[in-house]
Order: structure tokens, then C-alpha cells, then sequence
């Protein structure tokens, strides 16, 4: 029997598997190309008025959103859809792929279904080619129909083919394949692969922001290199010949790794536990922060090297307006406000980034249901409000862990940057304004999984939506009641505009009671196991 044995039909069956999920990321993103391309070409349709917006693109905040910026002497309306849309398909196609590949392969294993295939007419290599030929399909098709968009709307049709293929570059499904090999359970390979892609993703904005037109480190981004191919501006192939080459450098590693480790275990080994508990392991609440430690700590990590490297950005923002006058006309005369302004919306990108990691940890209790453990716990002297509303402490004060280090890291940077020490007290004042935000998403989540969790799926689109319309909803025109159904634009944001008591106390009465509501629903609902 081939190691590819039943590949075919595997592939097949996670088609059929999965229609639902690649059908909806697949309307979304290519409906996101189809409402850009004529909102920016109605919004921008002069020369002056795409030239002024040009000048925007060529600040820190634009570089770090919208890479080097080529085609920016001659803004064309191609030339602008690729700046300004190009990180936002590449962050949601990297989501997409990490939790496609470790769905069908770690976690696959982790639940003892992939021993089970295995035990049939089922080859070794099979699991993972399946999971990597359905998610370069689903790539495929995504690039294609968004290069298929462009032509169509009178872009260039080469130049558009080029774009397509950029964005279907399969690269985050093969390093999510080969952090698939590295540990023994899904939810750490998927952290693993986030914090790869992230790390990729920083790469890339150094290397943007310390040359003009991409420095080395930017190079090693995969993030960076269809738009190094210029495309609407100079179009040159070869950038996007650099991801078959990663791809199948990646490949072959995962494949390499596959075959040097056993089924369902990874290659770094799970440490034993200790013969006897730690003391701190006397409590419900010590159990769920004890199962969530490291994925607590990584987040708490990243969040924060990534807030100091968005914070030493300031002193960038300042040198701007000295050699671009034009910008100085569009944003204002004081630098210190347009320094206000960038670093507010830097702290904006926190509260989504805390927000995603309050969902997850209250998810966590939900995993535990599903897996039968949490039955057994509850089997015993423990209640079921105790038990979830530990749950949910862990849930609000991670997140809260996540939005003051986010604050402070972003203040340590523009502090460094500015020599001002008055940004860390500035910027952990803005964060804290905004922890309700990010909250509201916890309780949210707390009320699906505690009263009706087939309504997950509905936080998980309030989220998307919100991040969506926080980066792109006024640059494509959306009204305001659209606007204001994202949380991140539901109370005031300092320091651009003053803190103000009565919304956040509002915000917060809604999320206690939303809480409580979560704790009555679990208390009464059956459990749900498998």
C-alpha cells in the first residue's frame, strides 16, 4: 500500500466535509475584492484626489497596512486596490489555511479518528495531502476569482492574473503543516502557526519600514512578495516564483517530520506531570488558568513585542510631516496630534487582538464539555455555576492581561521612540477605555456556549464584521448605522477623543448582566459530549 492511498477519496470527503465553511470564507473575501475595487474607483476618482491618498499610503501607518507602496507617483485605481486591500486578504487567507490544515490533520489525530482511518485501506501520507491539496483549492479558487474580479472591472488582465496567483500563494497552509508536526494537540499547533505567521508578518513591516522598497528581512516574508511583483505599477514575475519554492521546501519538511514521529504524538514530547499536584492546583479556578497557561502566555508575548514595535513607529509619524507638506494640509498642523491618532488606532488593533483571545479561552470550557472531561469533573462536589464561572474568570482577566499590555507596550514604545514618558500613562489609559470592547466579546462568547452554543458561529461573524468595518468600513464608504454595529467603534477612543464614564459604565452593566444570563443558561442546559 502507497503512503498516498485513499488520498483521493479523503480529499472527497473533506469537500463535502466542509462545503459550508470554504463556501462562506470564499463569498467573503472575494465579496470583499468585489465591493472594494468600485467603492475606491467612486471614492478616489480624480487624479488629485488618488494622489492625495497616495500620500497617506506613504506613512508609517500605510506602510505597515499596505507594504512598500509601489505605484504611488502614478496612483491608479490598480495600483491603490492592491496598497490598501492586499494585508487584509493575506491575514484572513493565513487564517484560513492554519485552521483548515490543523483541523484536518492535529486535530483529526488528537481525537483518535485518524487512527481509526489509519487502521483501514488508508495510506500514512494520505491525512496530510488531503488537507493540503483542499486548502490550495480553496486558495486557488479565491485568487482566481479575485483576479477574475479585476479584469472584469477594466484592469489590467495580466497584471490581475499575477495578483491572483500572489494571493493563492499556498504558503501558511505549509508552515501550518510543519507546525502540525511539532506538538501533540491542536489548539498548539494552531497557537504555533499563528505565532509563525505573525512573526512573518512583523518581518515584513521592519523590513518595509527601515528601506524604501522592501530591506532583507521583508524579502523572507511571504507577506511582501506580491507586492514585489509590482503588479499595476512594473509587473516582474519572479517575486512570485519565491512561493512554490517555499512551498515545497515546506512540504518536503512536514513530510520529513511526519515520518520521524508516531501517530497522534508530536515531535516535541509532552512533559510528564508531576507525581503530586501543585498546591496551586487546589481549586476549580487554579484547573482552567492551569490548562490555559501557555496559550495565555504566548498571546501575552506577542501582544506585547508587538505593541512596543507599533509604539516606536511615532517618532516615524513625526519625521513624516517635516518632508511631506501635502500630508501636513490633509492631517493638521499639530504632530503630536497625528502621533495621537496613530498610536489610538494601534491600541485599537489590541482590543481585537485581546478580544479573539477572550473568545478562545472561554471556548476552552466548551472543548472540555465536548471531550466528556468536563462531565467528569462535575460528577463530583463541584457545582456547574462554579465550575463555568471560573471558566469565564480566567475568560476576563486574560483578556484584561492582554489590553494592559497591549497599553503599556505601545506607551515603552513611543516612549523610546519620543523620549516622552507621558505616552505609557497616555496609552494604558486609551487601552483601558477600550477593555469593555474587548469584554463584550467574552460575555458574548459566554452566552452562546452557556445557553445556546450552535449560536457561536454568530460571535465569530459579530467579530469579523467588526474588525472588517474598524479597517476598511470608511474607506469603502459605509453608512453609519453600518458602522456603528462594530464593537470597536461603540465607545470613545482616546486619546483622540476624551474618555467618557457613562458609555463604558453602560458597556460594563450589559456585559455583567450578559454573564450572569450565561451562568443560568450552562446551570440549566444539558451537557453536550462528542
Amino acid at each position: 500500500m502507497s503512503a498516498l492511498t485513499g488520498t483521493g477519496t479523503l480529499t472527497r470527503f473533506i469537500l463535502r466535509r466542509d462545503r459550508i465553511r470554504m463556501s462562506v470564507w470564499t463569498v467573503a473575501l472575494v465579496g470583499t475584492v468585489a465591493m472594494t475595487i468600485p467603492t475606491l474607483d467612486e471614492a478616489f476618482s480624480t487624479d488629485a484626489q488618488r494622489q492625495a491618498r497616495a500620500a497617506l499610503m506613504d506613512t508609517p501607518t500605510g506602510i505597515l497596512f499596505g507594504g512598500p507602496g509601489y505605484g504611488l507617483d502614478d496612483y491608479t485605481l490598480g495600483a491603490m486596490v492592491v496598497n490598501e486591500l492586499t494585508m487584509s486578504l493575506l491575514i484572513a487567507t493565513a487564517i484560513m489555511s492554519i485552521l483548515h490544515v490543523v483541523r484536518h490533520t492535529r486535530a483529526e489525530e488528537e481525537s483518535g479518528r485518524a487512527e481509526l482511518l489509519r487502521a483501514g485501506v488508508l495510506g500514512s501520507g494520505a491525512q496530510m495531502t488531503a488537507a493540503l491539496v483542499t486548502v490550495a483549492l480553496l486558495n486557488l479558487v479565491i485568487g482566481g476569482l479575485s483576479g477574475a474580479l479585476m479584469a472584469g472591472y477594466g484592469l489590467d488582465a495580466t497584471d490581475s492574473l499575477a495578483y491572483g496567483l500572489g494571493l493563492a500563494g499556498l504558503t501558511f497552509g505549509a508552515v501550518t503543516a510543519v507546525c502540525a508536526q511539532l506538538t501533540e494537540h491542536g489548539r498548539a499547533a494552531s497557537g504555533t502557526a499563528f505565532l509563525a505567521v505573525g512573526l512573518l508578518f512583523m518581518a515584513r513591516v521592519v523590513g518595509d519600514l527601515a528601506e524604501r522598497g522592501g530591506g532583507p528581512s521583508s524579502w523572507a516574508s511571504p507577506f511582501a512578495w506580491v507586492q514585489q511583483a509590482r503588479v499595476f505599477d512594473d509587473l516582474r514575475w519572479w517575486p512570485l516564483a519565491l512561493y512554490p519554492l517555499a512551498i515545497l521546501a515546506l512540504f518536503g519538511t512536514a513530510y520529513a517530520l511526519a515520518g520521524r514521529r508516531d501517530l497522534g504524538a508530536g515531535l516535541i514530547p509532552a512533559r510528564p506531570g508531576p507525581a503530586a499536584a501543585s498546591p496551586l492546583l487546589n481549586g476549580v479556578f487554579s484547573l482552567h488558568l492551569h490548562q490555559q497557561r501557555g496559550a495565555i502566555i504566548a498571546w501575552s508575548v506577542a501582544t506585547f513585542l508587538f505593541a512596543i514595535s507599533f509604539g516606536t513607529l511615532a517618532a516615524e509619524v513625526e519625521g513624516m510631516l517635516d518632508s511631506n507638506p501635502d500630508l501636513m494640509a490633509m492631517l493638521g498642523d499639530a504632530a503630536e496630534d497625528v502621533t495621537a491618532g496613530f498610536l489610538g488606532v494601534m491600541s485599537g488593533y489590541v482590543v481585537m487582538a485581546a478580544a479573539a483571545q477572550g473568545i478562545l479561552s472561554v471556548l476552552r470550557a466548551r472543548s472540555e464539555e465536548s471531550a466528556g472531561r468536563a462531565e467528569l469533573v462535575l460528577a463530583t462536589a463541584v457545582g456547574r455555576v462554579r465550575w463555568y464561572g471560573a471558566a469565564l474568570a480566567v475568560g476576563v482577566l486574560s483578556t484584561s492581561l492582554l489590553v494592559v499590555l497591549g497599553g503599556l507596550g505601545i506607551g515603552i514604545g513611543a516612549l523610546s521612540a519620543t523620549d516622552d514618558s507621558s505616552w505609557i500613562g497616555t496609552m494604558l489609559e486609551s487601552a483601558l477605555s477600550q477593555l469593555p470592547v474587548a469584554l463584550a466579546f467574552v460575555a458574548a462568547t459566554a452566552l452562546a456556549v452557556g445557553a445556546v452554543p450552535r449560536l457561536m458561529s454568530l460571535v465569530w461573524a459579530w467579530l469579523g464584521y467588526s474588525v472588517f468595518t474598524t479597517m476598511l468600513g470608511a474607506l469603502l464608504g459605509m453608512p453609519d448605522w453600518a458602522l456603528n454595529l462594530s464593537a470597536f467603534g461603540m465607545l470613545p477612543q482616546p486619546p483622540v477623543e476624551p474618555f467618557e464614564a457613562a458609555p463604558a459604565a453602560v458597556a460594563s452593566a450589559a456585559i455583567l448582566a450578559a454573564l450572569v444570563l450565561a451562568l443560568a443558561g450552562f446551570r440549566r442546559r444539558d451537557l453536550a459530549v462528542g
